[in-house]
């Protein structure tokens, strides 16, 4: 059975980068308004269509030194980045939960989320035709099937999306600014969902442990910008699958220091 699990995860790691690609599509024309389907890919610089056999996930990046084969343009590290990381999440969920129903709902939420934290970190956006799906799809699935009863994912989703909508309000009141997009809330409905009320604190916890950390880097590099904000949309989604893959051995082992 350990060697079955193995080899399903390396399967569903080659899937996620193929799938990575495709994300990288998502992510750059989605904003833009423009068709994912077609046209096929082509430099943004000089227009040239991109070859198949420029299209291999993360090698293709490497063989042409991250530069487009015809003008000699720049590709962004962001797309093996994007490919590897779907790749390795996919894998990683495989190898957690097996051939499941769970791991099938954990592979399309991790693609939602690694295009949506793409999204976010370029343009500050949470797009809701991506949230909203997000949302209908996870809930839709959480009312017939998880480890928990529905009402413990219902249950989440409020007080996940709760808890990012008071500090929306509250944030213009006690610090004269916006401290939250509403579409982090949206996305939080959608995670709180996929995560349950246990797991909800600990996405919540997390992603603010991480923003924080991050956003006191950037302080002190004086890299934050002229808003001095940062996109919270890829820390909750980093808080969500770390509680959806380990919450339960981080939660026993926290418990376990006080027990």
């Amino acid at each position: 059975m350990e060697a079955r699990g193995d080899w399903l995860a390396v399967v569903v790691t080659i899937l996620g980068l193929i799938v990575g690609s495709f994300l990288n599509v998502v992510a750059y024309r989605f904003p833009r308004g423009e068709s994912v389907m077609f046209p096929p890919s082509r430099c943004p610089r000089c227009g040239a269509r991109i070859r198949p056999r420029d299209l291999i996930p993360v090698v293709s990046w490497v063989w042409l030194r991250g530069r487009c084969r015809d003008c000699g343009a720049p590709v962004s590290l962001r797309y093996p980045l994007v490919e590897a990381l779907t790749g390795g999440l996919w894998g990683l969920a495989a190898w957690r939960y097996g051939w499941s129903l769970e791991t099938a709902l954990g592979l399309v939420v991790i693609s939602f989320l690694i295009a949506l934290s793409a999204i976010d970190l370029e343009w500050q956006i949470l797009p809701d035709e991506l949230t909203y799906p997000l949302a209908i799809m996870v809930i839709g699935a959480r009312l017939w099937m998880g480890p928990e009863p529905w009402w413990w994912y219902l249950g989440g989703a409020a007080l996940g999306a709760g808890m990012l909508f008071a500090l929306y309000w509250l944030s213009p009141l006690l610090f004269g600014k916006e401290g939250m997009g509403l579409g982090d809330v949206k996305l939080m409905v959608g995670l709180g969902a996929f995560s349950g009320l246990t797991g909800t604190v600990l996405t919540l916890f997390a992603a603010s442990l991480a923003g924080l950390a991050v956003g006191l880097v950037l302080q002190r590099m004086d890299r934050l910008g002229e808003q001095r904000r940062i996109p919270f949309g890829p820390f909750l989604a980093g808080g969500a699958l770390l509680s959806w893959l380990y919450g339960d051995t981080l939660m026993k082992a926290y418990f376990g220091l006080f027990l």
